[in-house]
């Protein structure tokens, strides 16, 4: 992206994370309405723009219309169904909800994430709204770091799983990441707030397959690939695709990655997901 809009973007994200926190104004329904069918236009010219610069000023204009708009109380209930580019996940307690976006480049084939959370205090009752920024790219040791809402590890979130661990909520968050032409990813992530409804991403409660802890799972595999990651509730488990090289000598390299037709899991035991491999998954439903 431009490096001066990217800026501003940055900038105006944090600028609005900032300014609502307290209770902000309700919002009609038509009002909302109106302001939506604006953000559809922009979003259709995001994803669909004849060219990156047309789709780098959608964004520019997008996302702090829709920041501001989530700071009305009156948009936690409402659907944005008009808005199909946008994933929209709200928890089961009713406590956030969660907006991830992309900025897909026409020219290089990769992809920028954009993304809000709402949050409802408990006690207040009062709207925070928290902007996210994508820093995957600059974001070394993804997998064995706390981050925050500046540094997320962008990715459209597609399911949430709600866990307490010590009586304290969790949401653990299953996305999509493009990442260029060659390689796709899939990630767990979790999300907290502390008594202030301050932002945290991460957590070392992911057993991996080597007995080792990480914050968050990371999947990376062949862009033309289709990968499994999600919830199966009949076993109670995070569920996925196995991925594999095509051959030995390519280890390393995910571009040659894909599944193989076994897979794995992690079932949550004493507020941890423990990494179990070789998953009958027959009867399970469908891939997703």
């Amino acid at each position: 992206m431009n490096k001066l809009i990217s800026g501003y973007l940055i900038i105006g994200f944090l600028l609005g994370t900032m300014a609502v926190h307290g209770q902000a104004p309700a919002y009609s329904v038509e009002a909302i309405r109106g302001t939506e069918m604006q953000l559809r236009q922009l979003s259709d010219s995001i994803m669909k723009g004849s060219t990156d610069k047309v789709r780098q000023v959608s964004i520019a204009a997008f996302n702090p219309i829709f920041l501001d708009l989530l700071g009305k109380t009156t948009t936690f209930n409402y659907p944005f169904d008009s808005l199909p580019a946008v994933s929209k996940l709200t928890s089961p307690d009713g406590m956030m909800r969660i907006f991830t976006w992309i900025l897909p480049s026409r020219e290089h084939g990769t992809y920028e994430f954009f993304g809000i959370i709402q949050r409802v205090n408990s006690e207040t009752r009062q709207l925070k709204v928290i902007g996210l920024i994508d820093f995957s790219k600059d974001t070394t040791g993804a997998e064995t770091n706390e981050l925050k809402p500046e540094t997320w590890y962008g990715a459209a979130y597609y399911e949430i799983v709600p866990k307490k661990i010590n009586k304290k909520m969790y949401y653990f968050l299953l996305g999509w990441k493009g990442n260029d032409r060659l390689t796709t990813q899939k990630v767990i992530d979790v999300v907290s707030f502390d008594q202030w409804d301050n932002v945290t991403f991460g957590l070392p409660v992911f057993v991996n397959e080597k007995n080792k802890k990480q914050w968050r799972m990371i999947f990376e595999y062949n862009a033309q690939a289709v990968m499994l990651l999600r919830y199966e509730k009949r076993k109670k488990m995070i569920v996925f695709d196995h991925l594999s090289p095509a051959n030995a000598s390519q280890k390393g390299q995910f571009r040659y990655y894909g599944p193989d037709f076994t897979y794995d899991g992690l079932q949550f035991k004493k507020g941890f997901w423990n990494y179990k491999s070789n998953l009958d998954l027959r009867n399970s439903g469908d891939r997703k």
